[in-house]
């Protein structure tokens, strides 16, 4: 008999232990946790940015090479390649452009501006000929909202 009154007190533990549990988890889900910023802020700059490298490199060159963006890139028209990305940038956004040659420092060309809000940096690999240029472009919205 004393068998049986074990069995009894353990199953009252569980429920207990159950219990217990159930209102924890009751009270943490009543907590308000804030929901996470929404990322389709960042997302709209990133794409704005990767849209105007892409129709940089869309472009046909004038004179030579592949596209224009190579091409100003391998005449060493670095302010003009910067312009021509800041202009192509979605309306409503601007960027700053920086520029770096093989391992070389990065620096600012074409327009620079100060970001009113977050800004998101979107970096591209173009090779011309023997030449590794990295494009990067900190891209914001122009007032610092989306």
């Amino acid at each position: 008999m004393k068998h049986d009154e074990e069995a009894q007190v353990h199953i009252l533990e569980m429920l207990t232990l159950f219990w217990l549990f159930f209102m924890s988890a009751t009270f943490l889900i009543r907590v308000h946790v804030p929901d996470a910023p929404s990322v389709a802020h960042d997302a709209s700059l990133e794409i704005a940015g990767d849209d105007a490298v892409r129709y940089a490199l869309g472009l046909e060159a004038e004179v030579q090479g592949e596209n224009r963006l190579e091409e100003v890139l391998n005449n060493g028209e670095l302010d003009a390649a910067c312009t021509m990305l800041q202009d192509s940038i979605a309306v409503g956004k601007e960027a700053n452009c920086w520029l770096a040659q093989n391992s070389g420092v990065a620096t600012p060309y074409g327009r620079t501006g100060t970001p009113a809000g977050g800004t998101v940096t979107v970096h591209h690999l173009v090779v011309v000929n023997a030449d590794a240029w990295t494009v990067t472009l900190d891209v914001w919205a122009r007032g610092g909202a989306a």
